[in-house]
């Protein structure tokens, strides 16, 4: 099962095994969820929250909300997280302006290629970062700034471990054998992380020293506010510096990482399906037209380039399994006992690929998420690409905002290929997502 598409395998058992099924792996026992019913059962019951304590991220980020097993800290902090959020102008247009004013950035690194060919990863990474720093630091770095690489880098060399580290959930005594821990780079990974920290830490204090709460600036400000409130009630809070830079850091990675692979699986596809580049391209011109900038508002008057993107994220799903779910007592799933202490995936690969859900669903279809007259987008109850639940993405509302204004703003402006001679292959590989294999793309300034 320690294979690169476990996602298939997983899927290829269920075939045989049914839409729920357990596996004994080392010394743990597994039970994987293929289906809605099951997923939708199992991660709307309170039981199936926790988190196993062997995982890679208990290891690498084990001071993050995010990950920890303790339900009672991740509850408070996510709930304080969405509040955030929501205060700092998610679902407004001060956040979207933050996300327009990053976008002519990233379109001037685009145009100045003039359409030769370019690994999009370059300006992608920074700029989506830059987005979160927005909402994190409350300003953006210069793509080259040395704080902003050292960032990217950290999050990168996290997201490679967090893959290569996976038999650690099933073998626990690898962390006792050093070179073990040097084969899987696990002793990198943490080096990673502590970088990142301490750039976090040091955001925090320079915020600290300057706070002032009638401005909040950020991310970081909010926090600040709610600590001191928290402590003056509880000197034991979980709202710490501390838990302050690992929320930060669950930020970055969990917001950059998805969005930035979902934009890089659009680009590649737009440039296989050129003809459904050129419909999407007719829609935004009849909608937003050539002279402004796209807004999250264009959205519901434009289905077709809104079932792409859906369609994309159907397609290739970004995150094939969930982050590992942990029982904490003994429970059900599907009519089947799962006893405490069992480790839950969910196979969202499964059910956005069930023949039975999707017709045909190994093929690119953005019609399939169009009304019958192609007039609105119709969403299927089996659509889960950002998980369902009690733990479902908080940043979801931002990714898709991300992602539309994006994908609309680069087609506005440019029409995608590929370099002459090379054609499509959809060669993946799975870090923390299902990320297509790096490549280069040509972006040709539209007249």
């Amino acid at each position: 099962f320690l294979t690169k598409n476990v996602h298939l395998k997983f899927t290829e058992l269920s075939e045989k095994y049914g839409e729920v099924f357990s596996v004994k792996l080392g010394s743990e026992l597994i039970v994987v969820l293929n289906g809605t019913e099951s997923i939708r059962e199992a991660f709307c019951k309170t039981e199936f929250l926790g988190r196993p304590p062997n995982s890679a991220f208990s290891i690498l980020a084990n001071k993050s909300p995010f990950f920890a097993p303790n339900l009672h800290v991740w509850q408070e902090q996510r709930r304080f997280v969405v509040h955030a959020l929501k205060d700092l102008g998610l679902g407004k247009s001060k956040i979207e302006g933050h996300i327009q004013v990053e976008i002519h950035h990233f379109l001037k690194v685009l145009e100045s290629t003039s359409g030769k060919p370019m690994d999009l990863m370059t300006p992608l990474t920074p700029s989506m970062s830059n987005n979160m720093g927005a909402l994190v630091f409350g300003h953006r770095y210069e793509y080259d700034h040395p704080d902003r690489v050292l960032l990217d880098e950290s999050i990168n060399e996290v997201s490679k471990v967090v893959v290569q580290t996976s038999p650690y959930i099933f073998f626990p005594w690898i962390r006792r054998i050093p070179f073990l821990q040097r084969v899987f780079n696990l002793e990198k990974g943490l080096k990673a992380a502590e970088r990142s920290d301490n750039l976090f830490l040091k955001k925090i204090e320079e915020h600290r020293r300057t706070l002032d709460p009638k401005n909040i600036r950020d991310f970081i400000d909010s926090y600040f506010i709610e600590m001191k409130s928290r402590k003056e009630k509880d000197p034991n809070t979980s709202f710490t510096c501390d838990m302050l830079a690992a929320n930060a850091g669950d930020l970055f990675g969990a917001g950059s990482e998805s969005v930035r692979t979902s934009i890089s699986w659009c680009v590649y596809i737009m440039a296989a399906f050129p003809e459904v580049q050129k419909k999407a391209q007719q829609e935004i011109l009849n909608i937003v037209g050539t002279d402004r900038d796209p807004e999250i508002q264009d959205q519901k008057s434009m289905p077709y380039t809104h079932s792409i993107l859906l369609e994309v994220m159907r397609w290739k799903t970004v995150v094939p399994l969930n982050v590992l779910r942990y029982t904490s007592i003994d429970t059900t799933v599907g009519g089947y006992d799962v006893p405490k202490n069992t480790i839950v995936i969910g196979n969202f690969w499964a059910v956005l690929h069930d023949p039975k859900c999707w017709k045909d669903p190994d093929s690119f279809m953005p019609e399939r998420f169009l009304s019958p007259d192609k007039l609105s987008v119709v969403k299927s109850n089996h659509y889960i690409p950002f998980s369902v639940g009690k733990r479902t993405c908080p940043g979801e509302a931002m990714a898709n905002l991300e992602i539309f204004l994006y994908f609309v703003s680069i087609l506005q402006k440019f029409d995608i290929e590929f370099p002459p001679g090379l054609k499509p292959t959809f060669d993946a590989e799975i870090f923390t997502t299902y990320r297509p294999k790096p490549y280069k793309i040509c972006f040709k300034p539209r007249s």
